[in-house]
């Protein structure tokens, strides 16, 4: 039984694509008809944009025109952030440590750096992390790379 449906799904891939060759094939080439080239017609899609389609609306009533439209809403973009990792030195301790942008990876002393130089408010908890305290993070991670202090 199993044979049958591997045959059966061997010929129909087959036809698949042999039909989409035939197609690509027909769109290309010219057809020769007593010794004259004669082109064949293949139906083109057109795709409309939004713009052009708003220009050609038929006339409403003023009942359907009072409808709220749906407004696009403008994602505001996240400020560029460093993304890379960088090799980092204590001033205190002489450790060097790798850094990269994700804050619960990064080690304890550079947590304490961070509050020391202003950067942050606080040591964040993983638990109290969310989309405005990560990207304040990221800012203040990537401003710590860059000091001189800190650089190996």
């Amino acid at each position: 039984m199993f044979e049958f449906f591997f045959i059966l799904m061997v010929i129909y891939g087959a036809y698949v694509i042999y039909s989409g060759a035939e197609a690509d094939e027909q769109v290309n080439n010219p057809v020769f008809v007593g010794g004259n080239k004669v082109a064949v017609k293949v139906p083109i899609k057109v795709e409309v944009s939004k713009k052009t389609a708003t220009k050609t609306k038929p006339v409403t009533s003023k009942a359907e025109s009072a409808k709220p439209t749906k407004s696009r809403v403008k994602k505001v973009a996240a400020p560029k952030i460093e993304l890379r990792t960088v090799e980092m030195k204590n001033p205190k301790t002489g450790e060097q440590a790798k850094v990269a942008n994700n804050y619960r990876m990064v080690k304890r002393w550079i947590k304490e750096a961070l509050v020391e130089e202003g950067l942050l408010e606080k040591i964040y908890k993983t638990n109290e992390m969310d989309d405005t305290i990560k990207t304040e993070v990221a800012k203040a991670l990537s401003i710590i790379k860059a000091m001189d202090k800190y650089k190996v």
